[in-house]
């Protein structure tokens, strides 16, 4: 490898086994992220419909704990304390709603990439990992301008952007030719844990959210079976919703009733 200095026949061969592991983690990190605004773009709106209707349950159910804890001291129910003090309790849950619709809008203005241009991406992004990648040339985590130029070359391959790798590339071998770190010596004693570790990191990967989406998103009739079971869950959310605000308005109307409401 040119950008290698000689090293012993059998490091060399797991150094280049380490090498293909972390071009494979962050291939799969990139195929997880496309992934994820893939499921968000088919379930995303039901998903955060959903979310809004269990946030207008966990509130009502606030508001009924408030008001039943007034009538339990003998006092009258104020409103405007109640809904200002809800109101300061509730905004985790709408922090967390802004998010969902962040990420939805995000997902729904994402562009598809052809697959040349993914392809294209993939080679450049390797060519650059093997010089640059911080596990691979320990200078670039020392150096502001080499992890900097990383930083820039990670978000392209993210978004496959063909354009700025190819300049991020040019960038690149000026950057270490000016360090004169254009080669750079292998003195890694760990290389086995570093394989185990990225292997680890790899299994992680292909067996937890959002890669395993990809048989969903693959499988129509699982589409429509998950897109069944959200619309089942909307109904139960809005049966449960008229339920608790009949009750808040049972307690403001008549002074309170008991109540047993359970949040799943």
């Amino acid at each position: 490898m040119s950008n290698l200095m000689t090293v012993d026949n059998g490091f060399q061969e797991r150094y280049e086994e380490y090498e293909e592991l972390l071009c494979k983690r962050d291939q799969l990190n990139k195929e997880a992220a496309s992934l994820l605004i893939a499921y968000t773009k088919e379930f995303g709106d039901m998903i955060t419909g959903n979310f809004e209707l269990k946030i207008d349950c966990i509130k009502k159910k606030k508001m009924i704990a408030f008001c039943q804890k007034q009538i339990n001291c003998g006092k009258g129910i104020d409103t405007d304390l109640m809904n200002t003090m809800i109101e300061q309790e509730m905004k985790i849950y709408y922090h967390e709603l802004q998010d969902m619709l962040i990420k939805n809008k995000l997902a729904k203005d994402a562009k598809n990439v052809s697959e040349f241009r993914a392809q294209r991406a993939k080679k450049i992004y390797r060519r650059l990992a093997k010089m640059l990648h911080p596990d691979i040339n320990g200078k670039t985590a020392e150096n502001m301008e080499l992890m900097e130029l990383w930083e820039r070359i990670s978000y392209a391959y993210q978004i496959s952007d063909v354009d700025d790798l190819e300049d991020l590339e040019i960038l690149v071998r000026k950057a270490l030719e000016e360090l004169g770190e254009d080669s750079f010596e292998i003195a890694y004693t760990n290389i086995e844990d570093r394989i185990e570790r990225i292997t680890r990191q790899i299994n992680e990967i292909l067996t937890t959210e959002p890669y395993i989406y990809m048989d969903l998103l693959c499988n129509e009739e699982k589409k429509a079976e998950k897109k069944k079971e959200l619309e089942a869950e909307r109904e139960e959310y809005q049966q449960y919703l008229k339920e608790l605000t009949e009750t808040l308005d049972k307690m403001i109307q008549e002074g309170g009733v008991k109540i047993t409401w359970e949040m799943n």
